[in-house]
């Protein structure tokens, strides 16, 4: 294994917004490449630019003080356009803890969860992530992290800071619940028992937690067996949710060596995977047709099962009016469900997705407007999504959510998944 340190340019990516996966506004890659080894992994892929991805770790050393100056560009100079990054350097304690609580609105910080595991195990050593954190808690900034390592504890005592003033949401990658088939996978990754008692440990602490299953991989990981297990086994782990999606396989480094594994280690589900991903699509999309079963349907069917959401959460930022947090939740709930599961085509979510941007940005308390009927001339939106805003204020959904999932529950039923 080679470490090089490297010195980042820049560090966060470009604002995000009304994202119905991860519900963070910014993210960001501590390494440049990951140990973890896991073989699907979309990292590997030639799109990133990365070689030789699992065993050259680019460490980004001046990750935190990159940190720092692009957050108090950000934050500062929205705050007062007049007010130079310099001064802020010489503001008291105080007067810094001040603008910081009263400034623009917070952004949900993604730590991890990207390209690069933040916790793979070079940050035993160079503890760029945990520098990170320390920067974010100085900000008083909210994190999402998503991980494959139970590394994640060592930083159990900063994270429990973090949350009390902001939040803190942990979420796990956990794919596959026989330990030797994870071990083919995901050669250098915590085990998956190793994984949901990390969860345990952090919703215990009072955090935020859940679970990503994915990718789920075709005719492996998307059986009922394996599936049934990950859904009970973060129940029991107190996860919010957990998350069922498919595997992407982009043509070029990512897809042979994935095939090289398989070929080698698991060779009965070969001729299978290789029809299911003979399409040889730009993005790595399967051929939807040769799926074993679609991994959002069945996933739902077994969360429904087992007693568990099958959807992630998007949290509340200090000063966020609850009302809105809610009504960003349902509509990206729709969003993923009409995207996602069952392919639609953008117009059936664009509208939706484009109210969830436009409340996740900043706007007032949407309860308040809606009591003084202002909805649609404060927000610029049509009859029509007022109708839906009210209705979820009221009711907790709307029309086209529930039908959407009255849909989903059909497929299910019709393909007996």
């Amino acid at each position: 294994m080679q470490y090089e340190k490297i010195q980042a340019k820049t560090l966060l990516s470009k604002p995000i917004y009304g994202d119905a996966w991860f519900h963070s506004n910014r993210s960001m890659n501590s390494y440049r490449g990951c140990e973890h080894g896991c073989v699907y992994c979309d990292g590997h892929c030639q799109y990133y630019r990365i070689d030789n991805f699992y065993t050259h770790i680019r460490v980004k050393e001046n990750a935190p003080q990159v940190l720092r100056q692009e957050l108090e560009r950000a934050r500062f100079k929205s705050q007062n356009k007049m007010q130079s990054e310099t001064l802020v350097r010489f503001l008291s304690d105080r007067e810094k803890t001040k603008a910081l609580d009263t400034g623009p609105r917070k952004i949900i910080v993604g730590i991890s969860g990207g390209v690069s595991d933040a916790y793979q195990q070079a940050e035993e050593k160079y503890q760029i992530t945990r520098q990170v954190l320390e920067t974010l808690y100085d900000f008083r900034l909210p994190v999402f992290i998503l991980t494959k390592s139970n590394l994640v504890l060592r930083d159990l005592d900063l994270l429990k800071e973090i949350h009390k003033q902001a939040f803190v949401s942990v979420c796990f990658s956990i794919t596959l619940y026989n330990e030797e088939i994870q071990k083919i996978f995901e050669p250098k990754s915590s085990a998956t028992w190793e994984r949901f008692e990390a969860l345990k440990q952090i919703r215990k602490a009072g955090m935020y937690g859940g679970v990503m299953a994915y990718p789920t991989i075709p005719t492996v990981g998307d059986t009922p067996e394996n599936m049934e297990s990950l859904a009970k086994e973060a129940k029991n782990a107190g996860a919010e949710f957990i998350l069922f999606s498919g595997m992407t396989l982009k043509p070029g480094r990512q897809k042979d060596y994935f095939f090289n594994v398989i070929r080698r280690r698991v060779p009965q589900v070969y001729d299978h995977l290789q029809q299911i991903y003979a399409n040889n699509h730009t993005y790595g999309y399967p051929i939807v047709e040769l799926l074993p079963v679609n991994p959002g349907l069945q996933g739902r069917r077994v969360c429904q099962k087992v007693g568990i959401s099958d959807r992630s959460v998007r949290h509340m930022p200090p000063g966020e009016p609850e009302a809105n947090i809610e009504i960003i939740n349902r509509l990206l709930d729709l969003v993923y469900y009409r995207q996602i599961i069952l392919g639609k085509p953008r117009n059936f979510w664009k509208p939706y997705q484009e109210l969830a941007i436009k409340i996740e940005k900043g706007v007032e308390d949407l309860k308040t407007l809606a009591d003084k009927g202002v909805l649609k001339t404060q927000l610029g939106i049509s009859s029509k999504i007022a109708r839906v805003v009210t209705q979820i204020l009221q009711t907790g959904t709307f029309d086209a959510l529930i039908r959407t999932q009255d849909e989903l529950d059909t497929f299910a039923t019709e393909f007996n998944v």
